[in-house]
């Protein structure tokens, strides 16, 4: 199975090799696992909920526990286009057990994939011990003081429940685990291979096998195949698998609070292991399997939309499915408006980026909110197509008017993109529209940008 974009198939480790390099550090054990003989369980469908306490839980609110809703229904927002490189975007609609409001994000809980699972087993030879009762305890004696037990592995569990739910398996592995894993081959060439490329004289190696290509853990072992390192090492040096968070995409008020909906996308050659987990839920066919995920909520930000802000002005900047939250908010507005409809309404405008327009999340909604004036201004542009083709572009074309609105005491700006890139790249937009607008140095539309954010009026929700 292919987890990284090497093909391991047609790669020959004899080739990484150089005729000296001094292997890095190797990563240390320091923990052992005891099973309780004959003792066995069937693994929870909701096996997490098992990892302690509700604060190991990145960002989870403490008054309401994780838990498995249904997934109500899949549906595909955006086809997969290669020539564009267009990815595939599914909305997913799951049952809610708590309350929430638009811009609220929750926790997936991620799981590996089984067939991922059962080979680390094999590989480990733990296959007849997978279900058993066990725990992680510290060696007798142990040399490292600052050792300790991960408080992300349950203190009592089993192999799989370990495999399954608290590990990642899907990284791009350090130098010193490469080095540690060479201490537990027997075979010279998969251990010549493992501690050159862990070697500083190999970082050409590293570089272009690790960090260019895409080789990740399974990779590793994939390649190395009498590699078989201790379950309990594993479990003290392989990062946590993470809950991924998504944002809530629609309004409470669209469905009585009893569903929620979120969006992700699929990137085809190397699919992340949450967004795996939900295509193969959402593509089971038996009739009668209930498809389930476990979530938590996330705690709230100044990133909503609540009653309070219908009187207020919005500029909303979204880029891909950064338009997720912005649709919760629109949708809000609308329901909010219904409900009271002499009530006195801000004003939003929104701007989108987007490779094509069919990439466009909900662009009939959208246009149909435009001809309704709950969106007094839409602007969409599209990187695969003319100028404007990036958000930016667009806003320095605004500038004028943007500026001047953004300075309303009412107006609140928003920003959901890629935070390692593109929010950068929107930021220096806005501070060259302050610039030009008002007539402003390069410092000091950055110090009057930096105000806003302390102020609360230009708020961020990005991700890396």
């Amino acid at each position: 199975m292919r987890t990284g974009m090497v093909n391991t198939e047609k790669m020959d480790i004899g080739a990484y090799k150089l005729s000296e390099y001094i292997p890095a550090k190797p990563l240390v054990g320091n923990l052992e696992v005891c099973f309780t003989d004959g003792e066995q369980r069937q693994t929870e469908t909701c096996g997490q909920l098992k990892c302690g306490d509700i604060l190991r839980f990145p960002f989870a609110r403490t008054d309401i526990q994780p838990s498995s809703v249904e997934i109500k229904e899949s549906k595909v927002l955006v086809a997969a286009d290669k020539a564009t490189e267009t990815k595939r975007v599914v909305e997913l609609t799951l049952e809610s057990t708590f309350d929430y409001q638009p811009g609220d994000t929750i926790g997936i809980l991620p799981t590996n994939k089984l067939e991922q699972v059962e080979s680390m087993l094999n590989r480990l030879e733990l296959l007849d011990q997978a279900d058993t009762t066990c725990h992680l305890k510290l060696v007798f004696n142990c040399a490292n003081k600052n050792a300790k037990l991960p408080a992300h592995i349950p203190a009592t569990t089993t192999p799989r429940e370990i495999l399954t739910h608290c590990l990642s398996l899907n990284f791009a592995p350090q130098k010193q685990l490469l080095s540690a894993l060479a201490g537990f081959t027997s075979d010279d060439k998969e251990r010549c291979f493992l501690s050159c490329l862990s070697s500083k004289q190999a970082t050409e190696y590293y570089q272009s096998l690790i960090l260019e290509q895409g080789l990740l853990f399974m990779d590793i072992l994939e390649l190395c195949v009498n590699c078989r390192p201790p379950l309990a090492f594993l479990a003290e040096h392989l990062p946590r698998l993470l809950p991924r968070p998504y944002s809530i995409a629609n309004s409470p008020l669209e469905a009585g609070n009893r569903e929620l909906r979120v969006i992700y996308s699929l990137l085809c050659l190397k699919p992340g292991v949450t967004t795996s987990m939900l295509e193969a839920a959402t593509q089971e066919s038996s009739p009668e399997h209930t498809k389930k995920v476990v979530i938590y909520p996330r705690i709230s930000n100044l990133f909503r939309y609540t009653e309070r802000d219908v009187g207020r002005n919005q500029i909303l900047i979204a880029v891909g499915t950064g338009l997720a939250p912005f649709l919760g908010f629109l949708a809000h507005k609308e329901e909010l408006l219904k409900l009271q409809p002499q009530q006195a309404s801000g004003q939003s405008w929104l701007y989108i980026g987007a490779k094509t327009t069919d990439a466009v999340l909900r662009r009939e909604k959208l246009m149909a909110w435009q001809e309704s004036s709950l969106l007094e201004r839409l602007r969409m542009c599209y990187s695969r197509g003319e100028s404007p083709s990036y958000v930016q572009q667009m806003l320095e074309e605004d500038c004028k008017d943007l500026v001047e609105f953004l300075m309303k005491s009412e107006t609140v700006l928003y920003i959901c993109a890629d935070g390692a890139k593109i929010s950068r790249s929107i930021a220096s937009g806005l501070c060259r529209c302050l610039q030009k607008a008002m007539h402003l140095t390069e410092e000091e539309a950055s110090q009057l940008l930096n105000t806003l954010r302390k102020q609360g009026k230009y708020r961020e929700d990005v991700w890396l």
